[in-house]
């Protein structure tokens, strides 16, 4: 009898793995696949001008990898987190990111978050590190540096260009996810932290009213609309 229970409880633990491992495919890298879809031209190849929805669609989900990756806790770091799964897991299809993803995340994902554009960073040398952008075709550069040097109106400047290919950002992104889903599948412990992290994810933090009036892009007139609403219910 107690054979068969552990048989069973075995079992139930493969199961709720697997599960999991689908659940991370079909809701999040699948649903991912069809928006990027979306977006590519009529040829199956990225349009510039989807450059940047593109990058902020990657980077919102290493935001939500992280966060499955991790699990949730009193000391959570979003970023950090989003970096780990980076160097962990794009690190695997490309060691690159091992190195330089903390960088590209924060280049990247907040410059474009906060900052509408990529971050240019000056360098303690004074050398100046921008980015440059293709929606294909060099997947042999992609993460690698280049340097020119430019005039400006403090005179000639030496920049670096650390060149992003963004179908192939995109591309390990989807073999990251396939990676963190097979060791899923495989390992408990990342199966019971995605599920209980993803379950977490249901039940939204708690704010209250007094607290975010406080804040300077609400107004009365926010609370007041739901009020109003709720009346003619």
């Amino acid at each position: 009898m107690a054979n068969t229970n552990r048989d069973e409880e075995r079992i139930a633990k493969a199961m709720r793995r697997l599960l999991n491992a689908d659940y991370l495919k079909t809701h999040i890298k699948e649903p991912l696949e069809e928006i990027v879809t979306s977006l590519l031209g009529g040829d199956g190849f990225l349009l510039s001008e989807s450059i940047d929805p593109i990058l902020l669609l990657i980077f919102t989900h290493i935001d939500l990898l992280g966060y499955l990756y991790i699990g949730d806790s009193a000391t959570r770091n979003s970023s950090k987190n989003a970096v780990k799964f980076i160097r962990d897991y794009l690190g695997k299809i490309d060691p690159r990111y091992k190195e330089v993803g903390g960088l590209l995340y924060d280049a990247l994902r907040h410059g474009l978050v906060h900052l509408a554009t990529p971050k240019r960073i000056q360098l303690k040398d004074g050398m100046i590190l921008d980015f440059s952008f293709v929606p294909f075709g060099r997947p042999q550069e992609h993460i690698t540096v280049t340097k020119r040097e430019e005039m400006e109106r403090v005179g000639r400047l030496e920049i670096c260009r650390l060149l992003v290919d963004v179908t192939q950002l995109y591309k390990d992104l989807l073999s990251a996810m396939e990676e963190y889903a097979e060791d899923i599948r495989h390992n408990q412990e990342l199966s019971e932290i995605f599920g209980k992290s993803f379950e977490i994810r249901r039940k939204p933090e708690r704010a209250k009213e007094e607290e975010l009036i406080n804040k300077p892009y609400i107004q009365k007139s926010d609370f007041a609309f739901i009020r109003e609403q709720i009346s003619e219910l």
